[in-house]
């Protein structure tokens, strides 16, 4: 620099301003913690009421005794001019088991004819019943299995057995 070189003074810089003190409005965040406790409290409401209300829907179960079952699947199986034999004989040695399986607890649905008939001798039946159940348990093998056809008289006579056997051993 030279002699006659005078600084120039800075007129444009100021001075670091000094910290101001900031006050907080505590009132914005009390206002804001206020709504999202009443939006949960609401929220949990709803919650809860929902699930109370799920919770009175009890379901009933409506006991049904085997024989009125029976007699309701025996009705459902009565227009015997419009099911296929193998069908039928399916359906009437399935209600037939069911039952026999509820009223004398024998597992007659998982067995086999042959399996059944020895149980069928145990039964406190009359002499026509135990014999006539023998007879259609034997009989409807050849239908179901070996596609032999069934005639409508034999299955309604069938059909009427099965309603008679139900009607007689009922408990």
């Amino acid at each position: 620099m030279q002699a006659t070189d005078k600084p120039i003074p800075l007129t444009d810089i100021n001075d670091i301003k000094p910290l101001e003190n900031l006050v907080v409005d505590w009132s914005l965040l009390f206002y804001m913690l206020g709504a999202v406790l009443i939006l949960a409290v609401i929220g949990a409401a709803v919650y809860f009421w929902k699930k109370h209300r799920n919770q009175k829907r009890v379901s009933v179960e409506v006991t049904i005794l085997p024989h009125e079952a029976a007699l309701r699947l025996l009705d459902a199986l009565a227009d015997v001019e419009n099911i296929d034999g193998k069908v039928f004989y399916f359906s009437l040695s399935n209600i037939l088991r069911t039952y026999i399986q509820a009223i004398y607890n024998i597992n007659a649905l998982e067995m086999t004819t042959e399996e059944l008939l020895p149980k069928v001798d145990l039964l406190s039946l009359n002499k026509e019943m135990h014999h006539g159940l023998k007879y259609l348990l034997r009989s409807t093998d050849p239908v179901k299995f070996a596609g032999v056809p069934a005639t409508l008289s034999k299955m309604q006579q069938d059909l009427a057995f099965v309603r008679d056997f139900v009607n007689q051993t009922e408990r």
